[in-house]
């Protein structure tokens, strides 16, 4: 890498917080020529402004922007007179996902650009995932609705059923951080996109499209599974994920690095009903938090820990388990899908 690439790059990863990362540096360097990292050093900008700011032929730069566009390298915020604004990614998750989303990276750089991002995630990025304020964890997990004791208590927006049936368009996705981690052997293609998220998706050839019904009976295979149905913070979300502990960003910084403030429960806790309960351990087991005991006889709740996924509830042979709802409808944020605004235009 010549200096003139280098200092590019230096000024890219310092727009993510990580001015000293010597591996988010490097993978940029995999990522982009030197001609393309100047392109994202200069943004934001329409390719005619970034071609005038840079003395450079604009029909290049109309083409290479929108190449980088396409592997998940930039964003375009908006459509000028002259064409897409576009803009540089600066939050580190988001960039890693819209990378590892797409195969084409792995089959050209091999397992070593896995390697790196797994690094920066692990020594790097996780340290960044706190939010102290509830509102401000981007992730929350949504139950399993066929669990929760009132089903009317369920709003639209945190019944996989509803966000699913209500879809124009659904895509299905390789999971960014099976991809990265690789600490299981739980499926792949397991994240789902809706409306202009799936468009964005599916128009980058990163993502297939699914019918509802295929999405659902996806879902059923990732509950059966012991995955965690995992969805934007937001009244409105656009993606749906089915987690891990040991690979999803938000539950490995629980579970794996000791974070506390990281994702959001649902509005639902798991409950037990102790007359019913046979004491098999099952959903200690299942529980992927620590939030299951067996004492006394019979499983008990550690509501500190419970997320309210509803998985314990899925394993009980005696239907002893059931979702309550402890918090009100206002514990969602009203706010929209934050990649709404990301993939603008």
């Amino acid at each position: 890498m010549n200096e003139e690439k280098r200092g590019h790059l230096k000024r890219i990863v310092a727009q993510f917080g990580f001015p000293e990362s010597e591996t988010l540096l490097g993978l940029w360097d995999a990522m982009v020529s030197a001609q393309e990292a100047g392109w994202i050093a200069h943004l934001p900008a329409t390719a005619g402004e970034l071609a005038a700011r840079l003395g450079e032929d604009p029909q290049t730069v109309v083409a290479g922007l929108a190449d980088l566009y396409d592997r998940g390298l930039v964003l375009r915020s908006e459509q000028a007179p002259d064409g897409p604004r576009y803009e540089a990614e600066t939050n580190g998750g988001v960039l890693m996902d819209l990378v590892l989303f797409d195969r084409r990276y792995l089959a050209r750089h091999g397992p070593e650009f896995l390697n790196a991002w797994r690094r920066f995630y692990n020594e790097e990025l996780v340290h960044t995932y706190e939010h102290p304020a509830p509102d401000e964890r981007p992730f929350r997990v949504i139950p399993v609705g066929e669990q929760v004791q009132d089903r009317r208590t369920a709003l639209p927006y945190e019944q996989v059923a509803a966000l699913v049936r209500g879809a124009r368009r659904i895509s299905v996705e390789h999971c960014p951080c099976r991809t990265r981690e690789r600490a299981c052997d739980n499926p792949l293609e397991t994240c789902l996109a809706f409306d202009h998220v799936a468009d964005y998706m599916i128009g980058r050839g990163i993502g297939r499209e699914l019918t509802a019904d295929q999405a659902l009976d996806l879902l059923a295979r990732c509950e059966e599974l012991g995955l965690v149905h995992v969805t934007e913070n937001a009244d409105h979300p656009l993606v749906l994920c089915n987690c891990c502990p040991c690979c999803c960003v938000f539950l490995r910084a629980m579970t794996v690095h000791a974070k506390q403030d990281v994702i959001d429960a649902s509005r639902y806790r798991a409950v037990v009903d102790r007359a019913l309960c046979t004491a098999c351990g099952r959903c200690v087991e299942r529980c992927h938090f620590g939030a299951m005991a067996l004492a006394e006889g019979a499983a008990q709740v550690d509501a500190g820990r419970c997320l309210g996924c509803g998985l314990c509830a899925t394993t009980c042979p005696v239907e002893a388990i059931a979702l309550v709802e402890v918090r009100p409808p206002a514990f969602i944020p009203q706010q929209g899908s934050g990649f709404e605004a990301l993939l603008d235009g």
